[in-house]
Order: C-alpha cells, then sequence, then structure tokens
C-alpha cells in the first residue's frame, strides 16, 4: 500500500470516528501529568515524558531521528489536521509510526499476537504549554503477549524509544 493511500485511509478513518461523536464528546478527559514529571509509566503500558522544546520541534527532531536511526517510517499522522479537515479542534497531536523489520520480526515469531501493536509509535502532544511524547512501554508489551527470551532485544527497544522520545543522543 503507497504511503498516500494509507495517510488518506487513516484519515479517512479519523473523519469516520470523528463524525461518529456527539457534541458532548468535546470535552473528553485526557491524562495529564504535573510541570515537574518528567516521565512515567502506567498500569496500561503507556510511558509519557514531558519534553522541553516546543511542539514543532519536537515533531521535526524525531522525524529527523527516526530516519537518522535507520528506521523506516511508514506514516506520520496530523491527527489536529484531520480534526480540522470536520470542523473539529484538536490540540497539535502527531503520531508517528515506524519500524525495523529485523527486530520486530523475532518478536512477532515469539508471539504473533504483538503485530497488532507493531510497528512502533510515538505520540507528540500538546497538554497545555508542555509538549508531552508518549510510547508503548516494551517490558508491558513482551508481558502483554507472553514474549520470553527477547530481553536484550526488548531492553535496546525501550532504549531507542526512549532516546527518540527524549533527544539524548
Amino acid at each position: 500500500m503507497e504511503r498516500r493511500t494509507l495517510l488518506r485511509l487513516l484519515g479517512a478513518t479519523g473523519a469516520a470516528a470523528a463524525a461518529g461523536c456527539t457534541a458532548g464528546d468535546e470535552e473528553e478527559a485526557t491524562p495529564t501529568m504535573s510541570q515537574t514529571d518528567t516521565e512515567r509509566r502506567d498500569r496500561a503500558g503507556l510511558v509519557t515524558v514531558t519534553v522541553e522544546e516546543d511542539f514543532e520541534t519536537t515533531v521535526d527532531r524525531i522525524e529527523g531521528d527516526i530516519e537518522t536511526a535507520g528506521l523506516t517510517l511508514l506514516a506520520t499522522v496530523d491527527h489536529a489536521a484531520n480534526a480540522a479537515s470536520v470542523d473539529r479542534e484538536l490540540p497539535p497531536t502527531t503520531l508517528f509510526i515506524f519500524g525495523n523489520p529485523d527486530v520486530g520480526t523475532p518478536l512477532m515469531r515469539a508471539a504473533r499476537s504483538v503485530a497488532i501493536d507493531l510497528p512502533q509509535k510515538l505520540l507528540v502532544w500538546a497538554d497545555g504549554s508542555a509538549v508531552r511524547v508518549s510510547y508503548n512501554d516494551p517490558a508491558y508489551l513482551a508481558d502483554r503477549h507472553g514474549i520470553d527470551g527477547q530481553d536484550d532485544r526488548l531492553e535496546a527497544v525501550d532504549d531507542l524509544l526512549r532516546r527518540l522520545a527524549t533527544g539524548e543522543k
């Protein structure tokens, strides 16, 4: 599937989902963190870090870092633009979908169900004046899907995701 087709499909899916919302959905609860938190790992397997950069700088940096790391960027989804296309407002929210088949394939061989959570994703989102980056905790995904014997690979994925999220080199 071509990237443009995938992006159109993702946009259409977002538009269809937004069309099904009622006016009462406008003020959906968003998990927030205090300004002093820099990283949070929650029980649902989501890691969220607060970055010092502004939203656009963070998005540009992550896109470049994905390329520099030799990963395949499959899609960039601008959820705020998708919302605007159906006359809805959403604070800046951009999703990166990317991966490396050399890393993901052994994980899927260990537990095929992990394919529902792969390729990897990073979500950049504005939370008031803060910019957050969220991603799935690889240890949580291993537990969720019963992946054993891949600890080194999972630790490397966790380190890569943390560096992409924070900008650490």
